[in-house]
């Protein structure tokens, strides 16, 4: 399962057959949901845990994304994802 299936926001043109499927029951898509979301809670913490002084606007960015998305780790990771390729996305245009 991709981001971009995952999240309207981002742009997709082709559809996921695993997941569209009849196949793919609502308990076995709730369950990729949340092991995903468990997962990216555990690179969130990791992240923020560090202690380099060099990274520390990256964890900046990251709690901000947290805070823009409670509950749901995996859209801040994503969105701190998308800053961090390209961090033009955060300044007003």
């Amino acid at each position: 399962m991709s981001a971009e299936r995952t999240y309207d926001f981002i742009q997709c043109d082709d559809t996921d057959p695993w997941i569209e499927s009849a196949a793919a029951s609502a308990e076995v898509r709730h369950f990729a949901q949340e092991s995903l979301r468990w997962q990216a809670q555990e690179i969130i913490d990791e992240v923020l845990r560090g202690t380099v002084p060099g990274e520390e606007l990256s964890r900046a960015r990251l709690r901000r994304c947290v805070a823009q998305n409670p509950g749901k780790p995996e859209r801040a990771l994503l969105q701190q994802l998308m800053l961090n390729r390209d961090p033009q996305a955060e300044s007003p245009q």
